[in-house]
């Protein structure tokens, strides 16, 4: 009686509802009953047998699943003390504790639990397929394996209705595009089945040609007529259904406001040079005025470009001039290089540009994906570090991580009095000191690091600290804590020898830099050297804001649809602002090597 009683008060706990009074005997429902909710199977449960038991709390995880809440479908399942005891009940187990699983990004217990023989060696249900199909799918996302990803989804257009069509379109389509277009069409050579290779080629096409527009939509009807017959043919993915828009709705006359004279002078010109090269790329037909925002105001630039007939401006550069253009009645769209300094909104104003936030950002969401959650930052003295920490302190918070200590740095070469206080090697040597001094002898010591740090966020707006910074951790004994970084830590002209002593570090940075796939990219740097050394990020916003333009509105009506650019893979919020995903690097002998650390 008195485990019933606990069991009963678990119950309780899950539901949130009062346990019974009174409970009277009545014959057992059907878990599956729609007139039943969750609390009511789980209490259902405490009062009959234990193989009824199973069904009635098998259908009180779904039934939490259903509503969203993946925690309480776990506690629900661990109640079941033997889940295979029939084998209706296996089938239905192995299935909700595959869907629960996936849910907590758990690639690996979700695939093991679907790949159990009890699944293989039975006849399931057509709706029993759909859900294996769909949460092998979403584990095989999580794992980066996204041409997996797709077949399953392929797989289940035969099972489902056909109101569900579009969406498992768009889920097939969101997974093949993360594959480089060459692998995409080695692929679809080698598929047995026809719908497969329906599907890898028409997304190989698709990345092909993303940068040009009517270029794409060419290819697009030449695979309709081909591909005819294919499930995507009739029933296209939202992009690719408006790209006839995208191609005739471009505009004929574009304005480019950059600064050409003083201190931003040859940041403007490099974006300038990216954007025309961009441009006689793809033997653009639009005509391009040229504005030099050091000239005029932003609003009498914005004024002129009206004036003759501008249907799109791109820029200003300066966060106060895109502030001062986010304050206009604009009734010429606008996208800025830059975001405004008091995070004013117009709607007819686009804000795109390497903003330091999109990296801190994306630090904060890869250490969090690894279960990091204490943090040792040390950051560059001075308004930008101050700046970059109290973003990054902010984002961390959120998280629900924590600081465990700060230091900041100046121009200084030597760290070891910095990096010894702040790993606690000081107390540990005060201590062995004392500790000599209190018994009168000498003996071998080993000083002791603190042990409440699980990464170093190294924040610098060049690499030269962190040729001194680096090593010293790991000389005084911190060689296994990670070191995390933006991508100021590392510029692309450096040689191997200068960035040998930032071996290990982390860091996220632009495609433009860790990798040069891109043709128009190696034509620049042969044009230009400066595009491969400092000025190389601002060549790649140039290059994207031509390959934006034509997309803000595909951007702006498909919340999920992104861009994959020389700035990183770019996605349009709410608030019209352009955010960036980063790559991911760690130096290895003085080199970037490229690493897919965040899981999709």
């Amino acid at each position: 009686m008195l485990k019933f009683s606990l069991r009963i008060a678990v119950v309780v706990a899950l539901t949130g509802c009062t346990a019974p009074t009174e409970r009277t005997a009545e014959p057992t429902k059907q878990p599956s009953a729609p007139d039943q909710s969750l609390s009511t199977l789980l209490i259902r449960a405490e009062q009959t047998d234990e193989l009824t038991a199973i069904e009635f709390r098998l259908a009180a995880a779904a039934r939490a699943l259903d509503l969203g809440d993946a925690n309480q479908a776990q506690q629900i399942l661990a109640l079941i003390s033997n889940p295979y005891a029939m084998a209706s009940t296996s089938i239905d187990y192995l299935i909700l504790a595959a869907r629960t699983a996936v849910k907590f990004r758990d690639a690996k217990s979700t695939l093991s639990y679907l790949g159990d023989p009890r699944l293989q060696s039975t006849t399931l249900t057509v709706d029993q397929q759909i859900s294996i199909g769909r949460t092998r799918s979403d584990a095989y996302l999580q794992t980066r394996s996204f041409v997996a990803s797709a077949k399953e989804r392929i797989y289940l257009d035969r099972l489902i209705e056909e109101s569900e069509l579009l969406e498992n379109h768009e889920q097939i389509f969101a997974s093949l595009i993360k594959v480089p277009a060459r692998s995409l069409t080695a692929q679809a050579n080698r598929a047995i089945t026809s719908d497969v290779r329906g599907w890898l080629s028409l997304a190989a096409l698709t990345k092909m040609y993303q940068n040009d527009p009517l270029r794409q939509l060419e290819e697009l009807n030449r695979w309709k007529r081909a591909w005819s017959h294919h499930p995507a043919a009739r029933i296209l993915p939202r992009s690719l259904e408006m790209l006839s828009r995208v191609v005739t709705e471009q505009p004929s006359i574009i304005a480019l406001l950059l600064p050409l004279q003083g201190n931003l002078s040859p940041v403007g010109q490099a974006i300038r040079d990216g954007f025309i090269a961009a441009h006689y790329d793809q033997n653009g037909s639009a005509e391009i005025i040229i504005y030099d925002t050091t000239t005029a105001s932003a609003k009498e630039l914005v004024s002129r470009a009206k004036a003759q007939q501008v249907e799109l401006i791109i820029g200003p550069l300066s966060k106060e001039k895109v502030t001062d253009v986010a304050s206009l009645d604009l009734d010429i769209p606008v996208l800025a290089l830059n975001r405004s300094s008091n995070n004013s909104l117009n709607p007819n104003l686009y804000q795109f540009g390497l903003a330091p936030e999109d990296e801190i950002i994306q630090v904060t969401e890869q250490v969090h994906s690894e279960g990091l959650k204490h943090a040792l930052v040390i950051y560059q003295e001075g308004a930008w570090g101050s700046r970059n920490f109290l973003a990054f302190e902010h984002n961390w918070s959120k998280k629900g991580g924590t600081i465990v200590d700060t230091a900041s740095f100046t121009n200084q070469r030597d760290f070891s009095n910095l990096v010894k206080g702040l790993l606690d090697i000081d107390r540990s040597e005060k201590r062995a000191a004392d500790l000599r001094r209190i018994i009168g002898e000498r003996f071998e010591f080993t000083p002791r690091r603190r042990q409440d740090i699980d990464f170093v966020f190294l924040l610098t707006s060049n690499p030269g600290p962190a040729r001194g910074i680096n090593p010293t951790l790991e000389h005084f004994y911190a060689e296994d804590i990670p070191v995390y970084a933006t991508s100021h830590i590392y510029e692309s002209s450096e040689s191997w020898i200068d960035a040998i002593d930032l071996d290990g570090i982390r860091f996220c940075d632009i495609p433009w830099k860790l990798a040069s796939l891109d043709t128009v990219q190696q034509q620049i740097q042969f044009t230009w050297s400066s595009a491969i050394g400092q000025l190389a990020p601002f060549y790649a916003v140039g290059l994207d804001a031509y390959r934006l333009y034509p997309r803000l509105q595909q951007l702006k009506e498909l919340p999920d649809e992104t861009l994959f650019g020389a700035t990183g893979i770019l996605r349009l919020n709410q608030n019209n602002v352009i955010e960036r995903q980063l790559m991911w690097a760690r130096f290895k002998d003085g080199k970037p090597v490229s690493a897919p650390m965040i899981a999709q």
